[in-house]
């Protein structure tokens, strides 16, 4: 990875910002424009994090290391220094950065802020996670190898798992072997919890589909969604798919159909440059009103999300709903991720990681279309 280019790209848009230096705390911003694997995922954004990218006008840019991060140092593409302590960072701050105009990590800010302000006074600090996020949405070649890495492991964890979708297992059962299996594929992490849903059919209506009690078997007559992804040397895949136990009622089957009938039609009509990310809910929910189920998308009785970018972070901007206005294109890696629900009878997703090429989209994440009905 060009880590150097990368920073050359931070600073152009640094510099479109009028700021003067950027301050970086763990996350993914930081992971992307360093290439150090600094623990960050799944601890609820951290507000102090003891772990910096600096990037002024000024000087080469500087990474500020814990001693309990200090054994990836070598691994840096920067200069780095080791701090024991928030005050020595404060320090090494002082004297990197000249100018007051900073830009923040959004998940830290505040933290971020005070420690800025201990070391330049006078620093009028804002929030630009943005620029970080904005050089992240267009993947390089070798990103997009790691991406299809970690698309290919959910698939192949699915049809290991198929077998033991049988009466009795539970959901907690499920989501233990999705995070045995794929780790045992080759797996560094799961991107997310896994989940693993049952809906049973019949059951009395309510505004939340997941109220099958944690503690009982599956049954015949049951719906089981899946949403799950794992991490490869950095870079996540997240997926879902749906099933039913035993013999399943015909509209189930069609809605099911429908789901998939609709995103490959979708995945088909994007036009890199031409396609607004948000026309891309309208153009799904236009198929799935012509197959007679419009009405039973999750997401058009809220806010219309079909999904999000993916990459370093399993979660990255913009989601894909009607307000994001930017255009689709070449490069971009996709979770899109339709839910049909019939209150008391089913919950069923589908969700593919798509890749935007020169010329269209390619679907990167693949299992069987037709599987629905599982035996008893």
């Amino acid at each position: 990875m060009d880590f150097v280019r990368r920073v050359s790209e931070l600073r152009k848009k640094m510099q479109a910002e009028g700021l003067h230096a950027i301050v970086y705390g763990t996350g993914a911003n930081f992971q992307y424009l360093t290439g150090l694997p600094v623990p960050w995922r799944r601890l609820e954004e951290p507000r102090e994090p003891s772990d910096f990218l600096v990037v002024s006008e000024a000087h080469e840019p500087l990474v500020i290391l814990s001693r309990a991060s200090s054994h990836l140092a070598t691994g840096a593409p920067f200069p780095q220094v080791i701090c024991d302590s928030p005050s020595e960072a404060v320090k090494m701050i002082r004297r990197h950065i000249r100018g007051n105009r900073v830009g923040l990590s959004r998940q830290s800010y505040a933290y971020l802020a005070d420690l800025i302000k201990q070391a330049v006074p006078e620093a009028e600090c804002r929030e630009a996670e943005h620029l970080g996020e904005d050089l992240r949405m267009i993947k390089n070649p070798q990103e997009v190898k790691l991406l299809r890495k970690a698309a290919d492991l959910v698939g192949m964890t699915l049809r290991e798992l198929v077998p033991h979708i049988r009466p009795g297992v539970r959901q907690g059962d499920l989501r233990r072997m999705i995070a045995d299996i794929g780790k045992s594929l080759g797996a560094d992490d799961v991107s997310f919890p896994p989940g693993a849903l049952f809906v049973k059919s019949g059951t009395p209506p309510t505004e939340d589909p997941f109220v099958y009690p944690e503690a009982e078997g599956l049954v015949p007559g049951t719906s089981v969604a899946f949403d799950f992804g794992f991490i490869v040397e950095g870079y996540c895949s997240d997926f879902g798919r749906s099933f039913y136990c035993g013999p399943s009622p015909r509209d189930f089957k069609k809605a099911y159909r429908a789901l998939h009938t609709a995103l490959i039609d979708l995945v088909n009509g994007i036009r890199p440059n031409e396609t607004r990310i948000g026309d891309l809910f309208g153009m799904l929910e236009a198929v799935m009103d012509s197959l007679g189920y419009g009405d039973r998308l999750r997401a058009r009785h809220t806010d219309r999300t079909l999904g999000h970018l993916i990459g370093l972070d399993v979660h990255e901007l913009p989601w894909i709903r009607p307000d994001a206005h930017i255009l689709v294109r070449p490069g971009m890696v996709m979770a899109l991720e339709p839910k049909v629900w019939l209150p008391g009878e089913y919950y069923l997703r589908v969700e593919d990681i798509v890749l935007i090429t020169d010329t269209g989209a390619e679907f990167l994440t693949e299992f069987d279309r037709e599987l629905f009905e599982l035996p008893v």
